[in-house]
């Protein structure tokens, strides 16, 4: 009996939280990091400068809410980034299949020469559960 109410409780528990987090869920965002050596980031710099009014576009088409290149400040060797935020994983999908399409027309081979250029890449993929003004 006390075994049976234990996983009860556990099952609803779990069952409020999950939904709890499903209704705070405010959006999908993709963080981008490689690890690019400084001798190549004047070129990183060039190609990360086709892909910026790409971007811009498909936020005021409202594929995605907002985005964000970065350089490395302080830290550790992830010295190259990049944010991007859409209403869902979904609408992230949507927009990443996009851009891509875009920034292969606007430059051939620019995802080839940017990946050559970094020796190392990882996406980290998060819900946003909560959000202040950007």
């Amino acid at each position: 009996m006390r075994r049976t109410l234990f996983l009860f409780l556990a099952f609803a528990v779990s069952a409020v939280s999950l939904e709890a987090q499903a209704d705070r869920q405010t959006g999908f965002m993709v963080h981008q990091l490689s690890v690019c050596p400084g001798p190549n980031m004047a070129r990183i710099n060039e190609l990360s400068a086709v892909g910026a009014p790409i971007l811009n576009a498909l936020k005021e088409e409202g594929m995605i809410r907002d985005w964000y290149d970065l350089r490395h400040g302080w830290g550790d060797e992830w010295n190259v980034g990049m944010v991007t935020i859409a209403a869902s994983h979904r609408a992230w999908l949507d927009f990443w299949a996009e851009y891509l399409r875009r920034l292969g027309a606007a430059q051939p081979g620019v995802l080839a020469e940017y990946g050559s250029l970094c020796t190392l890449h990882k996406d980290n993929m998060y819900s946003v559960r909560n959000s202040g003004s950007l």
